[in-house]
């Protein structure tokens, strides 16, 4: 069964590429690459020595160009624009068998130390869904490498708080892979929430069909779902363990890297939440933190999937962005 998905994926991607060469691939910011043995990050234009670095962590099952996707709703032009210094980390594509969670927040610790050490200051960090959650467990335990976390859709508090996706997590069985097929994923998601990651799909399509810009946004947004990317089948299988199941960082039972990870000592913390989702619900994104400066998203057309609403859709960055942007400006 297995080798179905990997033909599945090369299709999917096949129909991305013809996607994109019809005009609805990703319009990007122009970007350089800063890589070492232990991170990749692109870095946005000639960014000078400013003292107001942001890292945008994106989630580790997609490519990061959703943050950078159309210059209308690009959250790197937008952080940009209001002066701060933009890197995007770009997760690894070729792995160690044994790149799992430790490993990773090992890679986003030293990814923000070199970013503090060039501009004399802690960076702020952005992260989405899964991407926000290793966030939140690097700012837990670099808290001196870190400014600020503003979390877009993440889950921190599992177990019952998990939402849609805790009957296929809690039944999910190890598998004696090096790498997890990107449509298995997404078949465990439609399985999981089919309104959202199937039926509202659809409902989007048509409610851009009168909408030109909507409709553009909507295909790019469904291009970059095929985009597959077969994260590291140890990173899946410890966030699954660890996190979904024992939900050992809202415990503040995390430990890597010989230290505990504690979510409850996060501070400086913006959440931006989808109060009606049911993928990441507000109990799971709200749940451990102390004292939250909340940004509420209000589901709208032209996003494809209300997941990534509040990276790429329009009245998200007509509504929410500025005053999460505010809110990162203040005390710097």
């Amino acid at each position: 069964m297995l080798p179905y998905f990997s033909v599945v994926d090369l299709a999917r991607k096949m129909v991305g590429d013809l996607l994109e060469n019809a005009g609805h691939g990703p319009h990007e910011t122009a970007w350089d690459r800063i890589e070492s043995s232990a991170y990749r990050l692109r870095r946005y234009g000639q960014i000078a020595e400013t003292k107001s670095p942001v890292l945008i962590v994106p989630a580790p099952i997609k490519r990061a160009y959703i943050f950078d996707l159309l210059p209308q709703v690009s959250v790197v032009q937008r952080l940009r624009s209001a002066g701060f210094a933009v890197y995007l980390y770009e997760w690894p594509e070729e792995q160690d068998a044994k790149w799992g969670l430790e490993a990773c927040i090992s890679s986003l610790c030293l990814a923000t130390e070199m970013i503090a050490t060039k501009h004399g200051a802690p960076p702020i960090l952005v992260g989405h869904s899964l991407g926000g959650t290793l966030a939140a467990i690097t700012a837990a335990l670099e808290a001196q490498q870190i400014r600020k976390v503003v979390l877009i859709e993440s889950p921190l508090k599992f177990g019952e708080q998990t939402g849609a996706l805790r009957p296929i997590v809690f039944a999910s069985p190890v598998l004696p892979l090096d790498t997890i097929p990107g449509t298995l994923l997404n078949l465990a998601s439609i399985a999981a929430d089919p309104k959202e990651f199937a039926f509202d799909r659809y409902g989007d399509a048509c409610a851009c069909l009168a909408d030109q810009e909507a409709l553009a946004i909507h295909l790019a947004v469904f291009r970059w779902s095929l985009d597959e990317f077969a994260p590291n089948a140890q990173l899946i299988q410890d966030v699954l363990q660890l996190l979904y199941r024992e939900d050992r960082f809202a415990r503040n039972e995390l430990h890597l890297l010989g230290r505990s990870a504690q979510c409850d000592l996060l501070g400086n913390v913006a959440a931006i939440v989808d109060h009606t989702s049911r993928v990441v619900p507000s109990s799971s994104a709200l749940g451990c933190l102390k004292a939250p400066s909340v940004f509420s998203y209000e589901p709208e057309i032209g996003v494809a999937l209300q997941h990534v609403g509040p990276i790429v859709g329009r009245r998200a960055h007509e509504k929410v962005w500025p005053n999460v942007i505010d809110w990162m400006r203040a005390h710097l």
